[in-house]
């Protein structure tokens, strides 16, 4: 049998400080058959001199987009147009994988299981500024090694389980089938993801495979209310898709899609009146009512957030 081409995939945009440690973690991987291909995003701070050192390396790919695709369309440039690779580990230019072993320790068990289509590990998150300070992620705990995939997602409404992006092994071709990283919004990977696991079966190694940096730059530090409503595509789609394909349900669907939009839902309209942004939050529960009435109005009637607001209007902030 041939061995799997596994393609780490490196898309980056204007991150030349931390790009070459993304480079060299996915060079360090002790798994024989692998390309690397970074996709830049027509950086502005691109220097080709610093990836010089690797020039002569057969494993590497440079990549430079002529126009600036966005992020979601990098992305997808990377995954349908540059990998070649039975299988796609898609590490932003930022992240870094800190488990050498990792690709080689997920094949092996791919290919004692074929029924296994996704791997996926654990992540540390690093605080930038604080190199000493490598914290471990809080979630995925007690999972067992192997799982059917649709039970995984049952248990997205209730534990906490992430498929962390930079840890994800999953076939390209079943992704391309699927239309990987359709919707451009913040959890493109995890609208993406989460309707791949509803057929056949995930793997969880119980491994720090990436570090996950935490900067100023992070998309998902920066986003706008109207990012934080468009980004419940990521709930309402992977709900769309299990009712479509059947085998669950309507009262375990109508759990998960109401616990799921609920923690996600309150987390954003506590962040936005945080921030003091009356606006923003009015914005955000009138786009909420579109999905699910219920929810906006238990969001309206927490008291919570019924605190929050009289703070941030007894602060001087207006809507």
């Amino acid at each position: 049998m041939n061995t799997p081409l596994v393609s780490i995939l490196i898309p980056t945009y204007n991150q030349s400080g931390y790009l070459l440690q993304a480079v060299k973690s996915a060079l360090h991987q002790d798994y024989p058959h692998l390309e690397v291909i970074v996709c830049d995003d027509a950086s502005n701070d691109w220097d080709s001199r610093l990836l010089e050192d690797f020039k002569d390396n057969p494993g590497l790919r440079i990549h430079r987009n002529q126009t600036n695709l966005g992020r979601v369309g990098n992305y997808r440039q990377s995954l349908y147009q540059l990998a070649k690779g039975d299988w796609v580990l898609m590490l932003d230019g930022d992240d870094y994988l800190h488990n050498p072993a990792y690709i080689s320790s997920a094949m092996k068990i791919t290919a004692s299981n074929p029924g296994i289509d996704l791997v996926f590990s654990n992540v540390a998150r690093l605080y930038d500024g604080n190199t000493d300070n490598i914290v471990p992620a809080r979630a995925n705990r007690d999972l067992p090694k192997i799982m059917e995939g649709r039970n995984l997602f049952l248990q997205l409404a209730d534990k906490k389980i992430a498929l962390f992006h930079s840890t994800v092994l999953y076939k390209r071709e079943k992704a391309m089938s699927m239309e990987f990283y359709r919707k451009n919004i913040i959890s493109s990977d995890w609208e993406s993801l989460h309707r791949y696991i509803l057929t056949g079966k995930v793997a969880f190694l119980d491994t720090i495979a990436s570090v996950w940096r935490i900067h100023g730059g992070n998309a998902t530090r920066n986003i706008s209310a109207q990012g934080r409503a468009d980004n419940l595509q990521a709930i309402t789609e992977p709900c769309h898709a299990a009712r479509k394909l059947g085998g669950f349900s309507p009262s375990e669907l109508d759990n998960w899609f109401n616990r799921r939009l609920w923690k996600v839902a309150y987390k954003d309209a506590q962040t936005l009146l945080k921030a003091g942004d009356n606006h923003g939050f009015s914005l955000y529960l009138h786009a909420l009512e579109q999905i699910s009435p219920p929810t906006a109005r238990r969001i309206r009637r927490s008291p919570k957030i019924l605190l929050k607001r009289l703070l941030t209007r007894m602060s001087g902030t207006r809507a």
